[in-house]
């Protein structure tokens, strides 16, 4: 249920700031018609896979094919779907090199990441956080807080901590949003555009067909 409450935290930012512009109807974003899928107003079956190191590798222009190979080959398969990370903090090629700071590269990565999935017709669900240490995640958030002197007893703080959340709702707000509103590329929120399953608890629908 941890992962339901990071949901609500961050549509509850996304909705107060009002963020996002109004979308139409046959937009390329992904509705919902009670428990089916629409797409431009068309059923839309997923078909997908997980693949968290899209961004990681994208980010070594040198291994750059290898992302591409694989929405391609997701394509001839016929698969409509890819579940990546649009996070890595603090660590080895990381997104958000310490709060508030970013790696440009990084963010050039997933740029690519974006695209290529976009050129094949694959969506995309952006995880923006996980549970686990490996990318940093909730550990990380409360790391950056304990080293700033705050009291911290559990990863969990992450969910309570005032600086913690401050972090965290800053990177989303501040950074990830805003950049990618600079290129029409909306996050779907949890309204009538947005389709998170419980198999998926930590991310919200971002479409490659936006821009």
């Amino acid at each position: 249920m941890r992962g339901w409450g990071l949901i609500f935290f961050v549509i509850l930012l996304i909705q107060e700031q009002g963020f996002f512009p109004q979308v139409g109807a046959d937009d390329g974003f992904m509705r919902t018609n009670g428990v089916q899928l629409l797409l431009n107003g068309s059923p839309f079956y997923a078909n997908g896979f997980n693949a968290y190191w899209l961004m990681y590798f994208a980010t070594d222009t040198s291994q750059r094919e290898k992302v591409t190979s694989v929405f391609q080959e997701a394509k001839q398969h016929g698969l409509t779907l890819a579940r990546t990370w649009a996070f890595n903090d603090g660590q080895d090629r990381a997104l958000q090199v310490s709060p508030g700071s970013y790696s440009e590269q990084t963010f050039q990565g997933l740029d690519f990441v974006i695209s290529e999935a976009k050129k094949n017709g694959i969506k995309l669900i952006l995880s923006l956080v996980n549970n686990y240490e490996n990318f940093g995640g909730r550990k990380q958030y409360v790391n950056w807080a304990s080293s700033q002197g705050q009291a911290i007893s559990s990863v969990d703080d992450f969910y309570t901590n005032s600086i913690v959340k401050g972090y965290y709702k800053n990177h989303i707000k501040v950074r990830v949003a805003t950049l990618y509103l600079s290129v029409s590329l909306p996050l779907l929120t949890n309204d009538s555009t947005t389709v998170v399953t419980p198999c998926l608890p930590v991310s919200l629908l971002m479409s490659p067909l936006s821009f």
